[in-house]
């Protein structure tokens, strides 16, 4: 009988190394540089020269992607690391709202919901609350929203700019207070409708190299394919 309970024992305490050593579900897969979701069936080309991850099955968050060879502002040619790189993330929920009300949510200052929390977990140019240590950031001033539509679903793209100032250490061996540098963000947040199906795209870079990363934005919104889910696929 003491044999047993030690076996049994022993068991137990398995079962949870097993479990963490499960890899989690991702959201999709990539190839030949596009990306198809599993679960919300829709597919999405994925730009060159960009390093991109793929979310988790259960997280809305289904794709980051940050430029691989980005351009540094004059400024932080001493500190590269100050610059803002590249980065653009995509988010899918079933939503009630349209893409131009689901928007104004997200930019509301007093509108509040789970989706809202979430996304702005890694939707930086909506989160004032995002900067890093010795950054100083301006209010988001909006600089324009314009209806879109991508084969039969309507979206809206809405564009914002926000000032900063950054204290930058003159090297990496600098004791002193260093410079201080003035600069802006700027960004992109697109959504697209597809029944109760919305997704959501973020864009934030360097306010100097905005125009040309939000080409690379506007090919990835305008590629997507819906080709339904995995489990619409087995009925």
């Amino acid at each position: 009988m003491k044999r047993l309970v030690v076996i049994l024992l022993a068991f137990l305490v398995t079962i949870p190394v097993v479990s963490a050593r499960r890899k989690k579900a991702k959201a999709g897969k990539v190839t030949d540089n596009v990306f198809v979701d599993v679960k919300y069936g829709f597919q999405i080309d994925l730009p060159e020269d960009w390093k991109y991850k793929v979310g988790y099955e259960k997280s809305h968050f289904r794709l980051f992607l940050i430029q691989k060879n980005y351009e540094v502002p004059h400024d932080y040619q001493d500190a590269p690391d100050y610059t803002k790189i590249p980065r653009m993330v995509v988010w899918v929920d079933t939503t009630t709202l349209g893409a131009a009300a689901f928007i104004d949510s997200l930019v509301s200052k007093t509108y509040k919901s789970d989706q809202k929390k979430d996304i702005l977990k890694e939707f930086e140019l909506l989160n004032e609350s995002s900067v890093g240590s010795g950054t100083y950031r301006d209010p988001l001033v909006p600089k324009g929203r314009k209806t879109i539509r991508v084969g039969d679903s309507k979206g809206l793209r809405w564009a914002g700019k926000c000032s900063y100032m950054k204290e930058v250490a003159l090297s990496a061996a600098s004791t002193g207070a260093g410079k201080r540098v003035r600069g802006a963000y700027e960004g992109t947040v697109t959504a697209i409708k597809k029944d109760n199906t919305i997704l959501v795209f973020h864009l934030m870079c360097e306010s100097l190299y905005y125009k040309g990363i939000d080409a690379f934005l506007t090919q990835m919104v305008n590629s997507i394919k819906w080709t339904g889910s995995e489990e619409e696929s087995k009925i």
